[in-house]
């Protein structure tokens, strides 16, 4: 238990720096006054967690591996609470169309990232199952 703990919390550790990272790359890069960055890093994290977890679940990987890679790596690489904070942040300054985008896009463009995660990892093993 102790060594999947430590696995867990070093996905997470890359995880989390990787959105880090890759957050302030794409702001600095977008130069928007919208939280783009955030919705960016949420569809990817649903589009690898859907592959990630196709694969996983066809090839029998280990649960640890999969618990490391999924709740360690994926899990603190999307941002699901940023997302709900700078939501509730663009609602109380009045930007009603920007508050929309960011949960609505978020929500519609993460279940399409996820389900074409899927659709990627079972094309990759050849199969449709589930």
């Amino acid at each position: 238990m102790l060594r999947a703990t430590l696995l867990v919390g070093l996905g997470g550790f890359l995880g989390a720096n990787l959105r880090y990272w890759l957050g302030g790359w794409i702001a600095q890069k977008l130069g928007i006054l919208f939280p783009i960055e955030t919705m960016l890093i949420n569809i990817t994290g649903s589009f690898l967690l859907g592959l990630f977890m196709t694969l996983a679940l066809h090839y029998t990987w280990s649960p640890e591996w999969r618990q490391v890679i999924a709740y360690g790596f994926i899990g603190s690489f999307t941002t699901y609470s940023t997302y709900e904070y700078e939501s509730l942040r663009l609602l109380e300054e009045g930007l009603w169309l920007k508050a929309g985008l960011n949960l609505f896009g978020s929500l519609i463009l993460g279940l399409i990232a996820v389900i074409l995660g899927v659709a990627l990892g079972r094309w990759l093993i050849g199969g449709t199952e589930p």
